[in-house]
């Protein structure tokens, strides 16, 4: 009876170890199949950068051109606004371009920030700008102090993470409606928030916004990558900062009278 015990033992620790092997084996698997997702994913996203930048460089040539040296209003400004659009896609291009190399960076431990003191205003104001011409039927409306806030941030990164909130606010908001930016100072931060008269996002959805490539339920008509508010709260926490979407008094996915506010904090030393 002892004999049979330690043989039926055995024969469990076998069956065991046999499948933490099968699980060891297709571990290792899932994650060179990982490696090489993110990989093919940097490929892709610097395959794509590189034409980017002569794109921009001579929508703008041409922008600069009509307006002629005395920075005159254009002699033709449907071509002025059509190439306005040309650059604003390809800007938009270059920040889903920027997210995808980041989402690899960040799973490999190599995102980092290259820090400088840049105005936060002016930087708002310049995103604002470039997507005026993707949203003309949206008012873009800016509130900031009239003087400069200074930080010491990577100004590249907060320009990709304020394009990425400003798209977002478009994409979920009809036309014919306000978004809204809000910049003020505490002492020692800086908040900046940006409303949009959207739909507003169920609390039960709340937890899906910040995972990578992930589409909140109902909004598959809206093209999009999934990885814009991901990339964003991982720029502003790198910085130090928080990224939140503020709290409402929205009862379901069918209440679009709230709106939606994503806002964050950095701070100023």
């Amino acid at each position: 009876m002892q004999g049979q015990r330690e043989q039926s033992q055995e024969a469990t620790i076998e069956q065991l170890q046999s499948q933490i092997n099968e699980l060891t084996a297709e571990n290792l698997l899932l994650k060179e199949q990982l490696t090489r997702k993110e990989q093919f994913i940097a490929m892709i996203a610097h395959e794509l950068r590189s034409p980017l930048t002569p794109i921009i460089n001579y929508a703008q040539m041409i922008a600069r051109s009509m307006r002629g040296r005395d920075n005159a209003p254009s002699r033709n400004p449907i071509l002025q606004r059509n190439t306005s659009i040309i650059i604003s896609q390809a800007r938009r291009l270059s920040r889903l371009v920027n997210d995808l190399l980041d989402a690899s960076h960040l799973s490999s431990g190599q995102f980092t920030l290259r820090r400088e003191r840049c105005d936060i205003v002016a930087l708002t104001q310049e995103a604002i700008e470039q997507l005026r011409p993707l949203a003309p039927y949206h008012t873009l409306v800016l509130h900031a102090p009239a003087s400069p806030v200074i930080g010491n941030w990577d100004s590249g990164r907060l320009q990709q993470a304020l394009g990425n909130l400003l798209d977002n606010a478009i994409k979920y908001s009809d036309e014919n409606t306000t978004i809204t930016v809000h910049i003020r100072t505490t002492s020692c931060t800086v908040h900046l928030s940006v409303h949009n008269q959207g739909i507003c996002i169920p609390s039960t959805d709340v937890g899906l916004l910040f995972r990578p490539y992930t589409r909140l339920p109902g909004t598959s008509a809206r093209q999009g990558s999934g990885l814009g508010l991901f990339i964003t709260k991982s720029i502003i926490e790198t910085h130090g900062g928080a990224l939140r979407l503020e709290s409402s008094e929205c009862a379901g996915a069918e209440d679009i009278s709230k709106g939606t506010t994503f806002s964050f904090d950095l701070p100023l030393s």
